[in-house]
C-alpha cells in the first residue's frame, strides 16, 4: 500500500493520481513534486491551435468594426442574425478554451505545475462575467500565468497588469488622467478599479497598510496603460497612451514618483512586490491553499521570509513550502473545489468527456472555468464548497461517470489507486457491500476521502 505522503503529493500538490501513479510517487513524494517544477511544462499540446493574445485583440478589432457597421445600418433582421452568430461563435470558442484548460490538467505529466497555474490564475482573476473580457480570459492564463509560474512574482505581476484581459476587466482601458491632454479635451477622469485591486488583491492585501490616497496615486500612474486596439504597438496587445496619462509627481506608500510616463507604474509595481505586506499576503494564500484553511502563523511567517529573502522568487517559496512539516500533515485537511474534483475524477479514471458535457459538469457544480464571481477569485475554503446541495450535485456527477465506466474499472482497484492510503474502514466496507459495480464506483467517487486533498 502507498504511503500517506504519496496521497498528499498527488492530491494536495497535484490534481489526484492516475492509475499506478501512487506507487511511483511513493518512492520519494517530495522529489516527485519538485521534479515537476520545470519550465518545459508551460507548453501543453491541449492548447494547440488556440489563438494567442495579439490574435484575439486583432479579432476583437474586426468584431468592433462589424458591430459599428451594424449600428450604422440600423436594427435589421440581417444585423440581428449576424449578432446572434457572433455571440454563438464566442460561446463556442469559450467552451473549447475551458475544455482545453481542463484537459491540460488531466493529461499533464506534471499536475503540480498545473495546480500552480490554477492557483496563480485565481490570484490574478480575470473573469468572463464581464462580456468584454470573455475572448481574452483564457489567453490570459496561457500567455501570462503559465510562462511565469516558476519565475519572479514581480514579472508575473507586470505581465498580468499589462494584459488586455486585465486592462478591460478592471476598466483601466477607460481610465483617463483628468489633467492629461485627453482628459482636458474629453472631460473624463480616473477609474480606480485596477489600482484598488492591485493593492488589495494582488500585492499588499486588504490590511496591507495602504490608504485611499495610495489607490488614487496608483490609478494616476496607470493612466495610459491600455489595449492596443489599433494594432500599432509591439504586438502584445498592450500600449501606453501618453495623451491620457496624468502628469505630475505621485506619492505612493511614502515614496514619491516623479513624472516618468509608463515607467511610473512599472516602478511602483516592482516596489509593491518588495513590500513586507506583499510577502505576508502571498505567503498566507499559499499556506491556505497547500496546508489548511487555517494555517499556523509560524508556517505563514516562514513562507513570507522565503518570499522576501528571494526577492519574490517563486521557486524559493515552493521549496520552502515543501520543507514545512505542516504541508505533509492532515492528508484530508483541504476540500477539493469543483474544479479539483472534476479534474481528479478524470485523472483517476482516464475518462474523456466531450466539451459540452464538461461544461455542464462545471456549471452543475458551480465553478465554470474563467468565470469567478468577482476579482477576488474563487474561494479556497471548504465551507464554501461542501453544503448539502453541493454534495448532492457531486454525487450526481459521480453516478453519471460510474454508469459509463463500471464495466471497465474494478471498484476495489480504483479505491486503492486513488484513496487507498487514507481510506477508512467505513468507506472500504461500503464499497465492498455495494449492490453493483456502478454503485461501488459511485461510493468511491463520493467518499469523504475522494472529496478532500
Amino acid at each position: 500500500m502507498s504511503s500517506i505522503a504519496a496521497f498528499i503529493a498527488a492530491n494536495r500538490f497535484g490534481f489526484g493520481p492516475r492509475a499506478g501513479e501512487l506507487q511511483i510517487i511513493d518512492r520519494d513524494p517530495a522529489r516527485w513534486v519538485l521534479g515537476q517544477l520545470d519550465a518545459r511544462h508551460a507548453v501543453s499540446s491541449a492548447f494547440a491551435g488556440l489563438p494567442v493574445t495579439a490574435e484575439i485583440v486583432q479579432g476583437a478589432m474586426g468584431q468592433q468594426r462589424q458591430l459599428q457597421k451594424m449600428k450604422n445600418t440600423g436594427d435589421t433582421d440581417e444585423n440581428r442574425r449576424k449578432l446572434r452568430d457572433m455571440q454563438k461563435e464566442l460561446r463556442g470558442d469559450f467552451i473549447e478554451e475551458a475544455a482545453a484548460r481542463t484537459r491540460a490538467a488531466v493529461l499533464s505529466p506534471a499536475p503540480v505545475f498545473e495546480r500552480l497555474v490554477h492557483f496563480w490564475s485565481n490570484h490574478f482573476t480575470v473573469s468572463a462575467t464581464k462580456r468584454q473580457s470573455l475572448p481574452l480570459v483564457a489567453a490570459f492564463e496561457r500567455d501570462v500565468i503559465r510562462p511565469h509560474v516558476l519565475g519572479k512574482f514581480s514579472d508575473m505581476l507586470l505581465a498580468a497588469i499589462r494584459h488586455p484581459a486585465m486592462l478591460t476587466y478592471l476598466d483601466n482601458a477607460r481610465s483617463i488622467g483628468p489633467n492629461s491632454r485627453g482628459g482636458k479635451r474629453q472631460g473624463k477622469g480616473l477609474n480606480e478599479n485596477l489600482a484598488r485591486e492591485i493593492l488589495e488583491l494582488h500585492t499588499l492585501g486588504v490590511n496591507g497598510g495602504y490608504t485611499q490616497d495610495d489607490v488614487i496615486a496608483l490609478a494616476k500612474m496607470l493612466t495610459g496603460w491600455t489595449v492596443d486596439i489599433a494594432g500599432v504597438g509591439a504586438g502584445s496587445g498592450f500600449i501606453f497612451n501618453a495623451a491620457v496619462h496624468e502628469p505630475g509627481e505621485k506619492p505612493l506608500l511614502g515614496i514619491r514618483y516623479p513624472e516618468n510616463g509608463e515607467a511610473e507604474a512599472r516602478n511602483a509595481l516592482y516596489n509593491l512586490t518588495q513590500h513586507p505586506s506583499t510577502a505576508q499576503f502571498i505567503a498566507g494564500k499559499l499556506a491556505r491553499h497547500f496546508i489548511s484553511d487555517a494555517p499556523s502563523a509560524a508556517a505563514i511567517k516562514t513562507l513570507a521570509q522565503s518570499f522576501a529573502r528571494g526577492g519574490g522568487s517563486l521557486m524559493e517559496v515552493y521549496r520552502t513550502l515543501l520543507s514545512l512539516p505542516a504541508a505533509w500533515q492532515a492528508p484530508l485537511g483541504k476540500v477539493k473545489t469543483p474544479n479539483d474534483y472534476i479534474i481528479s475524477l478524470l485523472r483517476a479514471t482516464g475518462a474523456d468527456l466531450e466539451d459540452m458535457r464538461l461544461a455542464a459538469a462545471f456549471r452543475d457544480l458551480g465553478q465554470v472555468p474563467f468565470s469567478a464571481p468577482s476579482p477576488a477569485g474563487w474561494s479556497d475554503l471548504g465551507k464554501d464548497w461542501l453544503g448539502g446541495e453541493a454534495l448532492l450535485r457531486r454525487i450526481g456527477i459521480a453516478q453519471s461517470l460510474a454508469a459509463t465506466l463500471h464495466t471497465r474499472i474494478t471498484p476495489a482497484d480504483l479505491l486503492e489507486a486513488t484513496i487507498g492510503p487514507v481510506a477508512s474502514e467505513t468507506t472500504r466496507s461500503a464499497v465492498r457491500r455495494a449492490g453493483s459495480p456502478a454503485e461501488a464506483l459511485t461510493l468511491v467517487f463520493a467518499s469523504p476521502e475522494f472529496q478532500r486533498r
